[in-house]
């Protein structure tokens, strides 16, 4: 098994536990999901509905020149430990972000805003509930080993640090985001997953790299992890593996495949990069809400998508 697989799984086997971004939640149980929740989801189709708009211009393919870029790298240190690395200062407003991965493992850029007096060691010491002074604030998507993804968002102007995960060992990168010089809409792009309360919608995916507007349309944190089915699974073979800590024989999804965005707060979106094989994905969301509660897979939030 390839590097990218070994820690795909891995990636996946802290989302039972841990999902290791801030706003996922923290702790090894369980929870069950409330009867109401799991009432409104019995009768839905596993396979994700339809998105909303999308163009066919990709906004990511000739950015203007003009366009504020950050740009993150990420790579590893003394084994393990990750350290991430960007300019203390960009300009606000509509923004490119690029990570560079030099790291030997997958690796996600996900950006945090930090409101009012508060640090970056208090927001690295915050579990649940998650302040308000705390927010996730978009990033980059998992990228490979010797990989740049890219992302297309708006940035406001304020105190932002970026890392990889909760419990990641490193060194995380603060920076600070001016004022834009000028108003620009995000625009929209050829492929969508559209996040609600709790469930996904989608359009547009298909084999190869995708620019995709994630767009988180409903009131909780979210973000999309898509696990490639093995042949002659389910998505309720899926769950069942994702919501158990005693799972015997191959799992139902294969590792080597696996992609994930970072998290979105609620009404926020993006357009980020997604590179997909030819398969059928569990699109899931591992995320709690800012309170804590059960993870969002356990309200529902897993459907299936094809792509071709």
């Amino acid at each position: 098994m390839t590097i990218m697989a070994r820690a795909s799984l891995r990636s996946a086997a802290s989302a039972l536990g841990a999902i290791a971004v801030l706003g996922c939640g923290c702790g090894g149980e369980v929870t069950e999901a409330p009867d109401a929740a799991q009432e409104a989801n019995q009768g839905r189709s596993a396979a994700a509905p339809a998105a909303g708009r999308t163009v066919r211009r990709d906004p990511l393919a000739a950015p203007p020149a003009d366009r504020p870029r950050l740009t993150i790298t990420v790579d590893e240190q003394r084994g393990t430990r990750v350290r991430y690395r960007t300019a203390p200062t960009i300009r606000g407003g509509l923004v490119e972000i690029r990570l560079r991965n030099r790291a030997a493992a997958p690796h996600k850029a996900q950006l945090w805003r930090i409101d009012g007096d508060h640090t970056v060691a208090e927001a690295l010491r915050v579990r649940h509930p998650q302040p308000d002074w705390l927010r996730t604030a978009g990033g980059v998507s998992l990228t490979a080993p010797g990989a740049t993804s890219r992302t297309l968002q708006e940035l406001p102007s304020g105190r932002y640090y970026v890392a990889g995960t909760r419990d990641q060992p490193g060194t995380v990168a603060a920076f600070t985001v001016t004022a834009p010089r000028a108003d620009s809409a995000l625009p929209r792009a050829p492929a969508r997953i559209e996040a609600v309360d709790f469930a996904f919608r989608v359009s547009g995916l298909r084999a190869g790299r995708n620019s995709v507007d994630f767009d988180n349309t409903g009131h909780e944190p979210h973000h999309a992890f898509l696990a490639p089915m093995r042949s002659g699974a389910d998505i309720a073979d899926v769950r069942r593996f994702f919501g158990t800590q005693d799972w015997t024989g191959a799992p139902p999804v294969d590792g080597e495949g696996t992609r994930e965005t970072v998290v979105l707060e609620g009404g926020d979106r993006q357009v980020t990069e997604l590179h997909l094989d030819a398969a059928r994905y569990a699109l899931i969301c591992f995320v709690r809400n800012r309170q804590g509660g059960p993870r969002h897979i356990e309200l529902g939030m897993i459907n299936e998508v094809r792509v071709r």
